[in-house]
């Protein structure tokens, strides 16, 4: 027969077994969320940086997105047409998906006007505002007449990237090439040349014949013409 101490004790069981089933189910749910956590942060999808230096900021966007990654903090000038000149992380990295890329940034330059102007000068013009040059000469028969440029492409006001080829026609005449490299390297605007550029005129000079244009490697590659006492 079951006395009342008896109907207690298994009542008070009861109840700690409930209580007790409660906070295992609690323990197990938390420790099925962190597990959840580390797996997903262990498996997060990786995707490659695409190269976007030289696009449009709004294509930069666009080709990040499409990733998918994010444009971060963007920094440098950001007027009409800016466009990409740096990126980090660097293109070909792997980072996790929709994490950002932070972007410098620039404006398009204006090629200025340099038909009539003396090649020093004009390489001059186009090395301050970081374009690079290409020369093709045009031979006249005339020896008294000053090497000058003739035509130019892209024309004046054509808005560019920097570091864009301007190509520039030369009239030369028949004189001799030491000759003209004396003139030119006594003029003011040639000392001001930096290495790269005062070395693509160098080239030029020596043999005006051949058409040139200036290279990321040719400051360091190609051999330095005969320096004038001038330089």
């Amino acid at each position: 027969m079951q006395t009342s101490s008896d109907s207690h004790t298994g009542s008070l069981r009861r109840n700690f077994g409930s209580v007790l089933g409660a906070q295992e189910r609690r323990v197990f749910l938390a420790l099925a969320a962190i597990a959840v956590t580390w797996v997903e942060a262990g498996c997060a999808k990786k995707v490659i940086v695409p190269d976007v230096v030289k696009q449009d900021l709004d294509q930069a966007e666009k080709t990040l997105a499409a990733v998918p990654l994010k444009v971060g903090n963007v920094t440098g000038s950001q007027g009409t047409g800016a466009y990409v000149i740096q990126q980090g992380p660097a293109a070909g990295q792997q980072v996790e998906a929709n994490s950002t890329v932070a972007l410098t940034v620039d404006t398009p330059v204006p090629v200025p006007s340099l038909v009539g102007g003396n090649i020093t000068d004009a390489v001059s013009t186009l090395q301050g505002l970081g374009l690079r040059v290409a020369f093709l000469t045009k031979r006249t028969m005339n020896p008294f007449a000053k090497s000058k440029v003739e035509v130019q492409d892209p024309t004046p006001g054509t808005l560019v990237h920097r570091d864009t080829m301007v190509r520039l026609t030369v009239l030369r005449s028949g004189g001799d090439p030491e000759a003209l490299l004396s003139i030119v390297t006594s003029e003011p605007a040639y000392k001001n040349l930096n290495p790269k550029y005062k070395s693509f005129l160098n080239l030029f000079l020596a043999d005006p014949s051949t058409s040139r244009s200036m290279e990321p490697q040719d400051a360091t590659s190609a051999p330095s013409a005969p320096s004038s006492p001038n330089q």
